[in-house]
């Protein structure tokens, strides 16, 4: 008898272990009836850029930050299986061969190996696969946004006259010069080219250390042969012109400062301003181009917000994280 007893034990202690997987996955929220776990939560975070969440700071600080990062990504499990949900309703597809030329196409442009891009991927916080997920996510988001919001908008005359004036600032015209030092890698880099050109760099500052100056250093080490022959020189600039993580720099740089290396598809850069000119506000019709696209932005991004928020409101979205 206390055999028989056992092996029910046994039994029953093997049936709650198999399934305490199930039993233990905390439930952090529910759309329409369809449960989302912590076990999904945490399995999605390559998919909003949030694989590395955890790679710095002290305990407290990793646990504050995962806190976080979970009550960011349930919200964007919840907009994506809400949006999953009116795809289907309306036919709305995303093929695989699309993010594949996609990824190719980003791959060309930006990178210059497959190696640099899941380099530059993983620093944001994404694996190849989780980027692929993102990339999904966006394009049947754009296509829904086309169907279904941008129908919305209005591009009314007195609407953009409206839009301009409470955002006049934002279209001066600021120019700034710049100087560059340019350390380029072929296009089939490899990491031997770029310890090759990183060396060269430390050169250059090592040599601006010592008081060589700028344009010295610009006309015996820059591999722009047009701007090295005037000292790096490249003239001015207004935004839009530069390459965007160039332009991001030195248009917050005071004359005179000389930016960190910077290291972009080209190679390396060591940027100097020279010189600023404030600009002046165009008028609306100079604007205009400029003040339909930043408007009918605004409206789209405005509008899908409202239309996301009514259609939580129409549905059965519980958070209980």
């Amino acid at each position: 008898m206390k055999r028989i007893y056992l092996l029910v034990f046994i039994f029953f202690f093997l049936m709650l272990s198999s399934s305490s997987g199930k039993i233990c996955d905390q439930v952090v929220g529910v759309v329409d009836g369809e449960v989302i776990t912590l076990s999904e939560l945490n399995a999605a975070m390559p998919n909003y850029g949030k694989a590395n969440i955890l790679d710095e700071g002290n305990p407290l600080d990793k646990e504050i930050r995962l806190r976080q990062a979970r009550k960011e990504v349930l919200d964007l499990l919840i907009e994506e299986k809400l949006l999953q949900r009116v795809a289907s309703r309306f036919g709305i597809k995303v093929d695989a061969a699309e993010v594949d030329k996609a990824i190719e196409r980003i791959r060309q442009e930006g990178f210059s190996s497959d190696e640099q891009m899941k380099k530059d991927l993983a620093a944001h916080g994404f694996n190849l696969d989780g980027y692929r997920h993102f990339l999904v996510l966006q394009i049947r988001k754009a296509r829904i946004i086309e169907a279904l919001i941008k129908p919305d908008v209005s591009m009314a005359e007195d609407k953009l006259r409206e839009y301009y004036q409470g955002h006049a600032d934002n279209y001066l015209s600021p120019e700034v010069r710049v100087r560059q030092i340019l350390i380029q890698v072929p296009p089939e880099t490899t990491a031997k080219d770029w310890q090759a050109a990183k060396k060269r760099m430390e050169g250059v500052l090592q040599g601006l250390k010592k008081g060589a100056t700028f344009e010295k250093m610009a006309a015996l080490y820059s591999d722009d042969a047009a701007s090295a022959r005037a000292g790096g020189d490249l003239g001015f600039f207004t935004k839009g012109e530069m390459i965007p993580m160039l332009e991001e720099v030195v248009f917050n740089m005071d004359v005179g400062g000389v930016s960190g290396v910077i290291q972009s598809s080209q190679g390396l850069h060591l940027l100097k301003v020279t010189d600023r000119k404030p600009g002046s506000i165009p008028s609306f019709e100079e604007a205009k181009a400029r003040v339909m696209a930043d408007y009918y932005q605004e409206e789209v991004t405005r509008l899908y917000a409202k239309w996301l928020k009514d259609l939580k409101a129409r549905s059965n979205v519980e958070i209980k994280l």
